[in-house]
This record gives structure tokens, C-alpha cells and sequence, in this order.
């Protein structure tokens, strides 16, 4: 046969495939980059900030108290530490581009598995695909789990073909670093292992050398780590999180079962409804065709979908967003059934055709998802009429990279001068970010309410607290009301203040919780449990019928097994005046507590009317909510700590 020459048909169809892969590229480029600095944080990512800045400040113990691997941690500390200020935008730029490089390790697995077409089927859907693209906008995990996997892989695969040990070495080290990032990676360690033990026996060259020495370089790395995480007093509660909240193993050993509902209402919200149904369909079409692959690309191909597939629809009670580890397996299967489906069918212009038609729509429904603001907080208004699904309302958890502002940049800047507490509805782990460590409290002695519209996870106020204060200030978001900033002074009208995407540089020392508090140190042990830091009191002089502000502040040395209830008593052998509570106004039980957080617990004590003039005691401490136990204070018989004399006058 005749070479054929580079301007040939061979040269043309080489060039096509590396425009479509071009192209494949940039729409995910477009889809995962395009406006990520106007939404705001979430909850999560606040966690993950407040922790890498306490890390850069010198706490080393955060690593332990989160639940996950550190690699989410240790990624924006480092961004952090060599720009010494970010913005969401940075925080996130790493995790962007994992998950775009993602999308290129899947179509180097696929391309070496299923051939060009396949390659391209694959790596278009992945590109598309709503979980990829909202996790390519946060501060999260499962992006650095979905590129260290696929390269793990993308080497055993490579591996099978060359049997240079190298590759082999390469798949245990990207397996360890998808672990360092979160556990979801162990779901994708059978199909790596069955891919280089198949490969072994089929050459009849298995190597104990090389898997021992392979394997426990692997399990090394895991144990830098996962060792002292595992010895550390947290891990208790990290391993109970794990098992009895998201596996759901009852207190019996049984399991409670997967969930096929959620997971379909999960992936049909991520993802329209036409999508997952085309993407199964192309995956039975391409689960047919694999009697034409060899049986070894056969086994790693189901063992990619199959581990994870079984386990969070049959094992898991709450998988939530985790069923993304699904989609890389079903990918595979289903751009095999594209790329047969186009070298098999003889009329061409109709499967490209309907192909286009629906891959637009699939499309157009994650441009929606992802450029339409507070589309999924206002779903029932705000859905795209056209994209049926089989419910009505969006999951209530696990909604992660949709656009939404809050106003939180303009109204931390605003508020920055404002002394005093300020109190809000939204969870702390977002204002601990924007307000950076602001004080503030769950508590009514506030002396600013920022009260934002359709906050995603709401902390319980008290309106009534609201009902005597006076709106300061409003601030809009493109043009539309989403906050309102209260206080005690009354204002001609309220300032109207416009939101807009100037960034929010803060540095990790802004950003880092505090380590102290109190105007007045008491550093008083109870119970080799907790420590009560210090304190403030707003006056020591007082008359009947008045009321004491006291701030308490404790530090948690060891996790809490049960709820305490902090308490504060005026008691010289009779009570008058006493507040007792769950810490911060029944927000923040002591169960929640993490070691070395610093607590506010704020308490207001009303002086009983009938009470004689005098000296008397102010005494504080905590005991078991069930048995009344106190914790013990050496120092004290009665198990309190005396703060201080109330000196109560006439």
C-alpha cells in the first residue's frame, strides 16, 4: 500500500480529531472558568479558609479535626502563603484547574480503552457533566479525586501495555494522592489493582517484588498521613461521622441501605434529566458492544462504574454528591456506545444529527445551572420549563458552585469601622471568611443584625429581637434587595448600598480564628475537659431588676462525648440570678465542639428584684444535661469557678 502523504485524507482526519478535541477543551474551559469570581463562598469553603489560615498561624492540630483528607487544606495554604492575600477566586483557581485536566486524563484513559471516537464521546460528555463543572468552582475535594484517579488510571492501563515498572510505581502514587484528598478514591482502587493483576497473569510476569515494593510505597504515603489522623482522640468522632451518618450503620451493626431516589433526584438536578438518560442509554448500547474488547479492558472498564455505582445506590444512606464518582465508569461505557454507534449504523446524518441536537441540550441546561443567579434557591420560579424531571423540588443538601452573592463583600467592607458584636442568619462558616473573625454572636446582645435573603442554610433567630431596631442600610445585587443591615439608631431613611464583585483581599491572619479572649483571664481547668479561657462582664455594679451581659469564653481541650450546659449564677447560698444553656444560646452544643476552638458563650443575667444589698458571688461552670453532673474544678468543691463579686446597691 501507498503512504498516504500528510495532506492526505489520514493527515485530514488527524487534524479533525485534534480541532474537536480543541474544542471539547475550551467549552470546558468556558463552562468551569466563566464568572467563577462572582459567587460568593459556601459553608464549606469557609471551613476549609478559617482552617488553612489557622494552619499558616501556627495550628497545627486542624489537619486532625477535618473530617477528610488534608489536600483541600493544604492548597489554598499554599496558594495563601505565597500570595499573603487571596480572594475566592484564587482559593478556588486550583481546584478549576484540576478539574479541567480531569477532563484531559479521562480522554487519555478512554483513548487508549476505546480508540479516537470513543476518546472524543468520552471526554465531551465528561466536559458537560454538572458535577465536574460545580466542583470546578469551589474549594473542594472531589476535583483533585476525579485527576488523581483517572491518571491512577491512565498509568495501570499504560502499564498493561509497556510493563515498565515505572507506570506501576506511578498508579499506587496517584491512588495516595487522591486519598490525601478524600476517601471516595478507594472506590477506584479495585479497578486500578485488577487492571495491573490482570496484566501480570496474562503475561505470566507477576512480580512479588514489584507489587510489595509498589504497593507499600503507596500505603506509605497514605500513612504520612492517615497513621497519626487515626490515633488522634478525633478520630473517633471523624470515624463515627462516617459510618453511622453517611454509610448508615445502625448502633446494631445493620446497614440501613443505599437510596436509589436520592441518588436520582442528585444526578437529574446536576445534570438535566435528558443527559442521564442519554448517558444510560449509550452506556447499555456501549455495554453491548464490549464482546468486541479484549476481557482484561473489559474488567477495569465495569470495575471503574460498578464499585462505586453498587455502593452508593445500594450501600450508603446519604450519598449526596458523592455519586460523582460514578460518572468516569458510565463516561467510559457510554462514549464506547457513541463511538459504535457511528462506525456501526449505516446512516450517519441521523445518529449526528439527533447526537448534536441532544448534546446541545444537555449543554445549554448546564449554562443555565451555572450562569442563571440563585437558580437553585428559587427553583419553582427560576427552573428552565423545558428540561422535565421527576420531582418538584431540588435536594436540600449537597448544592455546591451554583452563582449567588449575598452581598457579604459590600457588607463587610461597609461594616468594618462598626464596633461591637454583630449577629446574622447566615451560617458562621461563610461570615468568618467575609468578616474576618468579626465578633459576633448567636445571642440577642448584638449591636448590628446583617439579615440576608435566601440564605441556603439559615441560623435560627428570635424576629422579635428585630423589632425595636432600625434598618441602616440595604444592599442590592444586581439591583435587587439581598440584605438588610439593622441597628439601634433610627435613620431618616436607609442607606441604599450597591453590590458589586469588587474582590475581597484578606489576609490568613485576618482570616484565622482567635486563640484568646476575654478582657479578664481566668485559664481554669473543669474536668481535664474544658477550659474556661476568660471573660467579659459589662458592669459589676448593679441594682435589682437589672440585668448582667457576661461573655464567657471556653476552649474545648478533648471532644465531648455528651452535651454540657454551661451555666452562671449570682449565689451566696440563695439564688439571685442565673442563666443556663446550651453555649451560645442553645446554637452550639458542646458535641460540636472541636479541640482548641475558642467558644463565645454569651449570657445575660437579670438580678432577681428581691435582692439585698451586698457582695454576692458570680459563679460559672457546666454540667451533663441528662445526669446534672457537674465538671470537676479541683480548686473548688462546688465545681464552679468564681469569676467575680456582684456588688448590688439600692
Amino acid at each position: 500500500a501507498e503512504e498516504q502523504p500528510s495532506g492526505g485524507a489520514e493527515g485530514k482526519e488527524r487534524r479533525e480529531f485534534w480541532v474537536a478535541l480543541l474544542v471539547i477543551v475550551l467549552l470546558a474551559a468556558v463552562l468551569r472558568f466563566a464568572h467563577m469570581d462572582y459567587k460568593e463562598i459556601q459553608g464549606d469553603e469557609g471551613i476549609l479558609l478559617v482552617r488553612a489560615a489557622a494552619m499558616l498561624t501556627g495550628d497545627d492540630a486542624e489537619l486532625f479535626l477535618h473530617q477528610k483528607g488534608p489536600a483541600e487544606i493544604l492548597i489554598p495554604m499554599a496558594t495563601w502563603s505565597l500570595t499573603g492575600k487571596i480572594t475566592e477566586y484564587w482559593g478556588r483557581l486550583p481546584f478549576t484547574w484540576a478539574s479541567l485536566l480531569s477532563v484531559m486524563a479521562l480522554f487519555a484513559v478512554a483513548r487508549r480503552w476505546l480508540g479516537d471516537g470513543g476518546a472524543l464521546a468520552t471526554a465531551a460528555l465528561f466536559a458537560i457533566m454538572g458535577f465536574s463543572v460545580a466542583f470546578a468552582r469551589i474549594i473542594q475535594y472531589q476535583s483533585l479525586v476525579l485527576l488523581w484517579s483517572l491518571l491512577a488510571l491512565l498509568t495501570a492501563v499504560r502499564y498493561a501495555e509497556t510493563r515498565t515498572p515505572r507506570e506501576f510505581y506511578q498508579a499506587g502514587w496517584f491512588l495516595a494522592a487522591g486519598l490525601l484528598a478524600h476517601y471516595d478514591t478507594i472506590l477506584f482502587a479495585p479497578a486500578v489493582g485488577l487492571i495491573l493483576l490482570t496484566a501480570d497473569l496474562k503475561q505470566r510476569t507477576f512480580s512479588w517484588r514489584l507489587w510489595l515494593t509498589g504497593v507499600g510505597s503507596a500505603l506509605l504515603l497514605v500513612a504520612l498521613f492517615y497513621l497519626p489522623f487515626a490515633l488522634d482522640e478525633n478520630f473517633g468522632r471523624t470515624f463515627s461521622y462516617l459510618l453511622n451518618d453517611r454509610v448508615g450503620v445502625g448502633d446494631d451493626g445493620t446497614l440501613a441501605g443505599g437510596s436509589g431516589a436520592a441518588v436520582w433526584r442528585m444526578v437529574t438536578f446536576y445534570n438535566s434529566t435528558y443527559y442521564i438518560i442519554g448517558v444510560a442509554v449509550l452506556a447499555l448500547v456501549g455495554l453491548a458492544g464490549l464482546r468486541h474488547k479484549s476481557g482484561r479492558d473489559v474488567l477495569g472498564l465495569l470495575a471503574v462504574l460498578l464499585v462505586p455505582l453498587l455502593f452508593y445506590t445500594l450501600i450508603v444512606t446519604d450519598p449526596r454528591t458523592h455519586v460523582y464518582t460514578i460518572f468516569p465508569g458510565l463516561l467510559l461505557l457510554s462514549g464506547w456506545g457513541a463511538a459504535w454507534l457511528w462506525e456501526k449504523v449505516p446512516v450517519r446524518i441521523v445518529i449526528g444529527t439527533v447526537g448534536v441536537v441532544w448534546f446541545g441540550v444537555c449543554a445549554f441546561y448546564i449554562v443555565l445551572l451555572f450562569s442563571t443567579a440563585e437558580i437553585q434557591r428559587h427553583w419553582a420560579e427560576k427552573r428552565p420549563s423545558f428540561y422535565w424531571t421527576t420531582w418538584s423540588e431540588p435536594p436540600e443538601y449537597g448544592l455546591f458552585g451554583f452563582p449567588y452573592q449575598a452581598g457579604w463583600r459590600t457588607a463587610a467592607a461597609w461594616l468594618e469601622n462598626r464596633d461591637g458584636w454583630y449577629a446574622s442568619n447566615e451560617e458562621e462558616e461563610i461570615t468568618n471568611w467575609y468578616m474576618a473573625q468579626a465578633p459576633r454572636t448567636h445571642c440577642p446582645n448584638f449591636d448590628t443584625f446583617v439579615l440576608a435573603e435566601s440564605v441556603q442554610d439559615e441560623m435560627p433567630y428570635d424576629p422579635a429581637w428585630l423589632s425595636d431596631w432600625h434598618v441602616q442600610a440595604v444592599v442590592k445585587v444586581d439591583k435587587k434587595s439581598k440584605m438588610l443591615i439593622y441597628g439601634r439608631e433610627q435613620v431618616a431613611a436607609p442607606l441604599v448600598v450597591d453590590g458589586d464583585w469588587q474582590p475581597r483581599w484578606l489576609s490568613y491572619w485576618e482570616v484565622a480564628p482567635p486563640r484568646s479572649g476575654g478582657t479578664y483571664p481566668v485559664d481554669v481547668v473543669l474536668g481535664e475537659q474544658v477550659r474556661l479561657v476568660g471573660y467579659d462582664i459589662d458592669k459589676t455594679t448593679a441594682a435589682p431588676g437589672e440585668t448582667i451581659e457576661l461573655t464567657l469564653y471556653w476552649q474545648s481541650l478533648r471532644p465531648f462525648e455528651r452535651n454540657y450546659q454551661s451555666f452562671v449564677h449570682l449565689y451566696d447560698g440563695m439564688m439571685w440570678g442565673q442563666s443556663d444553656q446550651t453555649p451560645e444560646c442553645g446554637i452550639n452544643p458542646t458535641t460540636r465542639w472541636e479541640p482548641g476552638q475558642l467558644i463565645t458563650d454569651p449570657h445575660v443575667i437579670t438580678i432577681a428584684a428581691d435582692t439585698p444589698a451586698g457582695e454576692i458571688p458570680l459563679l460559672v461552670g457546666m454540667y451533663d444535661l441528662l445526669t446534672v453532673e457537674r465538671l470537676t474544678n479541683p480548686a473548688d468543691p462546688r465545681n464552679v469557678v468564681e469569676l467575680t463579686t456582684i456588688n448590688i446597691g439600692r
